[in-house]
């Protein structure tokens, strides 16, 4: 097929574009389809920023609306507990954290020679 259509824009009639090599067609319709795709960039762009735009608001509205909404269904009581526990919760995370940093820290005494063998003269 060496043969391509193209409409002529003050006749609008249809005309026929000769190639020589299939190389020749493929590249001008990848010139072709760049161009419309050049075209079309700006709308693609505002298109995907709306998308996004409106993803987020969905995400932020329904996380703050539903923890609003189980919130007041929750009893005062039930509240208090999950607060409660998770207060305990920290303090006791930052007693082992504490803790483990204090157990892996050396000691200010330090090791002298005399109390570590050599495993290569054992």
């Amino acid at each position: 097929m060496n043969e391509e259509f193209q409409n002529t824009p003050e006749t609008g009639q249809e005309t026929k574009r000769s190639y020589e090599t299939f190389g020749e067609a493929v590249e001008a319709g990848k010139a072709d389809g760049a161009a419309k795709a050049r075209e079309k960039a700006p709308d693609l762009k505002t298109g995907v920023a709306d998308a996004i735009h409106d993803l987020a608001y969905g995400l932020a509205y329904g996380s703050v609306f539903t923890g609003a909404f189980i919130s007041e269904l929750i009893p005062k009581n039930v509240r208090d507990g999950f607060i409660e526990g998770a207060d305990a919760g920290k303090t006791a995370g930052r007693k082992a954290s504490e803790k483990a940093k204090d157990s892996l820290t050396p000691d200010d005494e330090g090791v002298t020679q005399r109390e570590v063998p050599n495993p290569s003269f054992s």
